[in-house]
């Protein structure tokens, strides 16, 4: 897994010394969801290198219901994905 928020990796991986008590439920969520797998690995990727995830997580934000974006992405998506 990957995620542009250092903090959000640094407490996945057990460092709570940064006191960013605000996402303890995302912590939650993603302690509850890892266990569904054997194995998880974060790494954390700055923003200006992982711009895919950033637009698509922006375009989700706004999406009224679930879309399947496997066959026909978003065009604002197109350009950053080399499609």
């Amino acid at each position: 897994m990957e995620s542009e928020s250092k903090v959000l990796v640094d407490r996945v991986a057990g460092n709570i010394h940064n006191g960013a008590w605000n996402i303890a439920p995302i912590l939650e969520e993603v302690n509850t969801l890892s266990s569904s797998f054997s194995e998880v690995c974060w790494k954390w990727a700055p923003r200006s290198v992982n711009r895919a995830a950033h637009l698509a997580a922006k375009i989700g934000s706004r999406a009224v219901e679930p879309e399947c974006w496997v066959e026909r992405p978003p065009p604002s998506l197109v350009g950053v994905l080399g499609v």
